[in-house]
C-alpha cells in the first residue's frame, strides 16, 4: 500500500488541491430539487444551465458564457478562439497551460505557447511588450495572451487590476486577443477586495473554474462575447464536452455562487498554516507571500517533495509535489483551523521543528 493509500484508510488531512471542497446544503437541495425536474435534451436548452451562463456572464462583464466539463477545455476552447495553427501564445511562466494541460494547446490549437521570462511576482507589463516585439518573417507571429490569476505556481498570486490592463492594452494596440485563465479568479478578487468583472475587463474570453473552492458539479464556465460562445458550442462538442442533462448540476453550481464569503476564510486559514510552517527548520516559507489560498513550501537540501509527501501522507497529511523540492497545501471551504494547527503539529513531527 503506497503512502496515500495508507493515509487514506484512516481520517486524513488533505490539502492536495481546492477541487476537494464538498457540497453544502443548499447545493445538494438545489441539486435535489432540479431532479424532480424533466430533463432538457438540448445542449443549451437547460433552463438552469441557462440561468448559470448568464449569471457567469454578468459576473465577468461578458456579453455571453458556456459551461464546460473542465477548466483545461474551457483554456484550450478559448486558445482555439484567440488564435490559430502556426503562430506563437504569449503566457507566463511555469503557466497552468504550460505545465498542467497536457500539451493540448500545441497538440490540438496547433500553436507555440512562448512563456514571459522571470519571476511572476515582478509584474512587469513590459515584458508582454518585449515578447511580442522583433523577429522576422522566420519568426511565428503571436496571436494571443494568455494571463493566469491567480497564479498557480507562483504560490497562488494575485495579478492587481493595473497590471491586467497594462496587459490588455499591448495587445489591443497590436491587435492581440487576451485570454484569461481564471481558475482561481474568484480567489484573486476575495484576495484583492476587488469585483470579479473588473478583474475580468478587458479580455476576450475568460474561463472559471466552479469546483475549485465551490465543489461545484459544472467543473467550468468560458465567458465572452455571443458570436464568440457560438462558436465555443461548436469547438466543445468537436473535443467532446457536451455535457447534458446538465439540469442537477447547473441548479447547483447556481446555489453555490450565492456564497463566496468562504474565499476570504480560506485565504486566513492559508495564512495561518504558513506562519505555523515557517517555524520548521526543515522547509522554507514565506508567510508575506501567501496571499490567497496556496502554500508553497521549499525543502532545502537534497531531500524531494515526494519523498517528504510521503512521509507527511503516513501521518495523515496529504500535500501535492510542486517540483523536486517544492510542496504546495491549499486551503479551501471545509478546512478548519483545528485541521490547519493538526497540519501543522503533523509537519513539525515529521520533518522537525525549531
Amino acid at each position: 500500500m503506497n503512502a496515500v493509500a495508507h493515509a487514506a484508510a484512516s481520517e486524513v488531512i488533505d490539502l492536495r488541491s481546492d477541487f476537494l471542497a464538498r457540497r453544502t446544503p443548499a447545493m445538494e437541495e438545489a441539486w435535489a430539487r432540479a431532479q424532480r425536474e424533466p430533463y432538457r435534451f438540448g445542449l443549451r436548452e437547460d433552463p438552469h444551465q441557462v440561468a448559470l451562463e448568464r449569471r457567469i456572464a454578468q459576473m465577468t462583464g461578458h456579453e455571453d458564457a458556456l459551461v464546460f466539463p473542465t477548466c483545461t477545455m474551457a483554456n484550450l476552447v478559448g486558445t482555439m478562439l484567440g488564435s490559430s495553427p502556426g503562430t506563437r501564445v504569449i503566457t507566463h511562466q511555469d503557466a497552468h497551460m504550460i505545465t498542467s494541460e497536457a500539451g493540448g494547446a500545441a497538440a490540438i490549437a496547433g500553436v507555440q505557447l512562448v512563456p514571459i521570462p522571470g519571476d511572476p511576482w515582478t509584474q512587469q507589463s513590459q515584458r508582454w511588450a518585449d515578447a511580442v516585439d522583433g523577429g522576422d518573417v522566420q519568426k511565428p507571429a503571436c496571436s494571443l495572451f494568455v494571463v493566469e490569476n491567480t497564479h498557480n505556481r507562483a504560490g497562488g498570486l494575485p495579478l492587481e487590476r493595473d497590471y491586467l490592463e497594462a496587459i490588455c492594452a499591448i495587445a489591443r494596440e497590436r491587435g492581440i486577443r487576451t485570454h484569461l485563465d481564471g481558475a482561481r479568479l474568484f480567489n484573486a478578487a476575495a484576495a484583492l477586495d476587488t469585483p470579479l468583472d473588473t478583474l475580468a475587463r478587458g479580455f476576450d474570453t475568460v474561463a472559471l473554474s466552479l469546483n475549485k473552492g465551490f465543489g461545484a458539479p459544472i467543473a467550468a464556465v468560458l465567458a465572452g462575447s455571443r458570436s464568440d460562445m457560438a462558436k465555443a458550442l461548436v469547438l466543445r462538442q468537436r473535443l467532446g464536452g457536451g455535457i447534458r442533462p446538465t439540469g442537477p448540476a447547473a441548479a447547483a453550481t447556481l446555489a453555490a455562487l450565492d456564497d463566496v464569503a468562504h474565499f476570504a476564510q480560506s485565504h486566513r486559514l492559508a495564512r495561518r498554516l504558513a506562519q505555523g510552517l515557517a517555524a520548521i527548520d526543515a522547509i522554507a516559507v514565506d508567510p508575506a507571500q501567501v496571499l490567497s489560498n496556496i502554500v508553497v513550501v521549499t525543502l532545502p537540501g537534497p531531500t524531494t517533495a515526494v519523498e517528504v509527501q510521503a512521509r507527511l501522507a503516513r501521518h495523515g497529511l496529504l500535500a501535492l509535489p510542486f517540483g523536486e523540492h517544492r510542496l504546495r497545501m491549499t486551503t479551501y471551504r471545509g478546512i478548519t483551523e483545528a485541521q490547519i494547527d493538526t497540519s501543522v503539529a503533523i509537519a513539525r513531527r515529521t520533518l522537525g521543528g525549531a
